[in-house]
């Protein structure tokens, strides 16, 4: 699947020592038996490194054993062995049936003093899913509540808590644009002010981070889908010539609504150049705001 290729680019040196563990694990299956089955069995392996290899490479699936085999590594000894078993119990919400919630819980609530503010963050965000109880700060929603925004898979998750449904925003992802990750993703943060909803309209911004130096803002709204601030439409918009010198990142950061219009800052090139613009809802366009460039840009 190509995002968990992206997923592996992401891990680094990560990735050498899950097809080592996967290796280990064949080694007692069927040469033809499914991939997750291999790491099923890393699971229950007494070796930390192969039992969290095993966790990440079972994020990105699907299989409906996911959520029961992860409910004992919740007791794990290792804390991103807790947090990524705590992570993929609660993405999977949907999968666990309502009789068996109370004991998800039970074993989630075990870890909610942690020491580690990203296991706490995790199991907070699990928590909140299996309940559908929104109010903690892994959440943001919209005024009226129907609509969620909590972090799945490094990007954004669009909740409808009418339907009981969910939208992986901005999936699958644009290889020619770079990382692709929503900002709170970066140490499982609180979404804070990286999500911002508008306080009347069912629309909301979302903090993007496009590589290690760059980010960009993405705005979702009910009806029109998904719109991302490119780094060409802001080359165009605030360089006359089209031309930004490189090696220089734009970054863009959501400043907040001022009625119709998100105030985005925007800020590039060496010399400290910056500007305000702002996406106009009524309009679907942006405009400058303000701007502030140095002569020799």
């Amino acid at each position: 699947m190509p995002f968990k290729r992206q997923l592996k680019l992401i891990r680094g040196k990560r990735v050498r020592s899950t097809l080592i563990a996967s290796v280990i694990a064949c080694a007692g299956l069927r040469c033809d038996a499914a991939p997750e089955d291999a790491f099923f069995a890393q699971l229950k392996s007494p070796e930390p490194d192969v039992r969290i290899a095993a966790v990440r490479e079972l994020q990105t699936s699907l299989d409906p054993r996911i959520p029961e085999a992860m409910l004992s590594l919740l007791a794990d000894e290792g804390n991103s062995i807790r947090r990524l078993a705590a992570r993929a119990i609660g993405s999977r919400w949907w999968q666990i049936p309502k009789e068996k919630v109370p004991q998800f819980l039970t074993a989630l609530r075990r870890n909610e003093n942690s020491n580690f503010a990203d296991e706490r963050n995790i199991v907070a965000r699990a928590i909140g899913l299996l309940t559908r109880d929104y109010t903690s700060t892994m959440f943001a929603c919209s005024a009226n509540k129907r609509w969620v925004i909590y972090e799945r898979h490094g990007l954004p998750c669009l909740i409808d808590t009418k339907t009981d449904t969910e939208e992986l925003l901005g999936w699958p992802r644009d290889e020619t644009s770079g990382l692709e990750l929503f900002l709170p993703a970066i140490g499982n943060e609180a979404l804070n002010e990286l999500v911002s909803w508008h306080p009347d309209k069912k629309a909301v911004s979302l903090s993007i981070l496009q590589s290690r130096r760059a980010t960009t803002v993405w705005i979702w709204q009910h009806r029109f889908g998904l719109r991302k601030l490119q780094r060409s439409a802001l080359i165009k918009l605030l360089h006359p010539k089209g031309v930004i010198e490189e090696p220089n990142p734009i970054t863009a950061e959501i400043k907040g609504w001022k009625g119709d219009e998100l105030h985005v800052s925007v800020g590039w090139g060496r010399d400290g150049n910056s500007a305000v613009v702002a996406w106009d809802l009524s309009k679907n366009s942006w405009r400058i705001v303000s701007r502030n460039e140095s002569v020799a840009d």
